[in-house]
């Protein structure tokens, strides 16, 4: 029995290993210098709005300006906050 259980815990180690040693190639390396300058630098804005038809024409606006939306929140009570991220110039 012991002589089996000693099989077992080689064998749970060895797929460690062999599995520890494959996902190393999954993890992502860290960042250099070069690469932080070349990152995007986003600015965000928010939009609130009570009536669907001033949500449009802000959203459109917002659209028009270059801001992509990222998300919306509708609140308990009436009204909407629309959020949106564009590239930093």
């Amino acid at each position: 029995m012991t002589k089996l259980r000693s099989l077992g815990v080689a064998a749970v180690f060895l797929a460690g290993c062999a599995v520890g040693g494959a996902s190393s190639r999954f993890v992502v390396p860290p960042a250099s210098a070069q690469q932080v300058t070349t990152l995007t630098k986003w600015e965000y804005t928010c939009v609130d709005s009570r009536y669907l038809a001033e949500t449009v024409r802000k959203i459109n606006a917002a659209g028009q300006e270059g801001w992509e939306m990222v998300g919306g929140i509708t609140p308990g009570g009436i009204g909407s906050t629309w959020c949106f991220k564009r590239p930093k110039m």
